[in-house]
């Protein structure tokens, strides 16, 4: 086993040795472990042909594959330029460095690249410009000579965030207008990521803003209880909703926007009616919230009946992910929280947190990966550990232990997401890969909260 690098420190006053990170401590040896796993992984993703093979070989394993592409954060090489500057700042000596920054530079400027022959017009997070952005903007802050690129880069975002053909109307919005994944949820959590925006920036998150704004306001046709509502022909995946439904998770549903919201508010921005549609939609989904054996819960989704009414459940089952369920609520709470200075409102986001972690220790998540697996709720876990939840601290080592020990060396990135029931791929990419496992190892001994958590937790 190496020996811990800078990236993490050991306390000197511990008896038992531990690792101070931005979230609290992390036993030593299992710091040590998790390190190391994650540097493991960013050696085998380090040849882009190579990672190409698995990506190809993931895409025979899978029933639903992803794809992959150049300019990708989520299942693409932006996302893997992250992973290999985090692995730079955690490498054990300088030659590592160097070797895992050269696998960064490499693999941002073949994502840049690539858009030169498919030009990149979709601005989303997790497969558009504001991924690429981060994947770039992680490159510039170990190499400053990526600058200027990355101010270009941001300007193109800003002109096609303006030119956005965002509906405004009624029955006629889509999740992926307003959702973390691709709408406006999460590219204004980019936005207000970027320090000294300019104007065109400025005027690009605002019109986003003003976009949310709207989607909270109550609707003017008075058969329809929320702007939000997907319309079955708008309706994603398999999901059969004959009349429409309200979507609760973070990835795609209201949660996102009403985190957004706040995450703008704490940087700055003031619109007309933000803080009104602020409370609106956080006074809807408090209305969602139920109570189980565990604590506060909320459905995934909220159908809508024959007669346009809302169909909330009284005992919703939780998905345990980032992606849906109480987690996911319970983290857009946080920003909600700190922008309106409500601490009851906090207080309720670490309690649904810690219900959360009750379910999980009967029914524990067999997935490892980010989306919808170990890494995500772990990742999630660090979050309200700092936010003073002994709880959350106190599970953090236990999940770092059951995503550990899901490694395999015989693997061809260590790990393997278990795509269905029985279904498992053996994916190199950060959304549902082992990438994204090695950043959430990472971020549990970081010195400093990881930026690139604005992705996924809009700040």
């Amino acid at each position: 086993m190496r020996q811990l690098s800078e990236h993490a420190a050991v306390d000197p006053g511990a008896t038992t040795g531990t690792v101070t990170s931005w979230h609290g401590t992390v036993p030593a040896e299992l710091a040590d472990k998790a390190t190391a796993t994650a540097l493991e992984i960013a050696r085998r993703c380090a040849d882009p042909e190579r990672v190409i093979d698995l990506v190809m070989a993931a895409a025979e394993q899978a029933v639903h594959p992803n794809g992959w592409a150049y300019h990708g954060f989520a299942h693409g090489h932006a996302g893997l330029a992250l992973l290999h500057v985090l692995t730079a700042e955690a490498a054990a000596d300088e030659s590592d460095r160097r070797e895992a920054l050269a696998a960064a530079f490499t693999y941002i400027r073949e994502a840049v690249a690539g858009t030169a022959g498919a030009p990149l017009t979709e601005p989303g997070v997790l497969s558009g410009t504001s991924g690429l952005a981060l994947g770039l903007a992680a490159c510039a802050r170990a190499e400053p000579r990526f600058g200027p690129s990355l101010d270009r880069l941001h300007e193109q975002l800003a002109a096609q965030v303006l030119e956005l053909p965002l509906p405004r109307v009624e029955r006629g919005v889509s999740d992926v207008d307003y959702d973390m994944v691709s709408g406006a949820a999460g590219l204004l959590s980019y936005l207000c990521g970027i320090a000294d925006p300019g104007p065109a920036v400025r005027a690009a998150a605002e019109h986003l803003i003003d976009y949310l704004v709207w989607l909270g306001a109550p609707p003017r046709d008075l058969t329809l209880t929320r702007r939000w509502l997907i319309t079955p022909d708008l309706c994603r995946g398999d999901r059969d909703y004959p009349n429409g439904h309200l979507n609760m998770g973070l990835a795609h549903g209201i949660p996102g926007p009403l985190a957004a919201l706040a995450t703008a508010w704490l940087a700055g921005y003031r619109q007309p009616g933000q803080e009104a549609a602020l409370r609106l939609v956080l006074g809807w989904v408090q209305s969602l919230r139920r109570t189980d054996e565990h604590g506060p819960v909320w459905p995934s989704e909220v159908p809508i009946d024959d007669a346009g009414a809302e169909t909330r459940p009284s005992q919703p089952a939780d998905q345990i992910a980032w992606c849906y369920g109480t987690a996911g609520v319970a983290v857009a709470l946080l920003p909600v929280a700190e922008a309106l200075g409500d601490e009851s409102l906090r207080k309720l986001a670490v309690e649904s947190f810690e219900a959360v972690l009750s379910r999980f220790a009967e029914r524990p998540v067999r997935s490892p990966t980010f989306c919808h697996g170990i890494a995500g709720v772990l990742v999630l876990c660090l979050e309200f550990a700092a936010h003073g939840s002994a709880l959350a601290a106190d599970w953090t080592p236990r999940l770092l232990e059951l995503l550990l020990a899901q490694a395999d060396p015989e693997l061809p990135v260590l790990f393997r997401d278990e795509e269905e029931p029985g279904v498992f791929v053996d994916s190199p990419s950060l959304l549902s890969g082992s990438a994204g496992i090695a950043l959430a190892l990472l971020a549990a001994t970081a010195p400093r909260r990881p930026s690139w958590f604005r992705a996924f937790l809009t700040r």
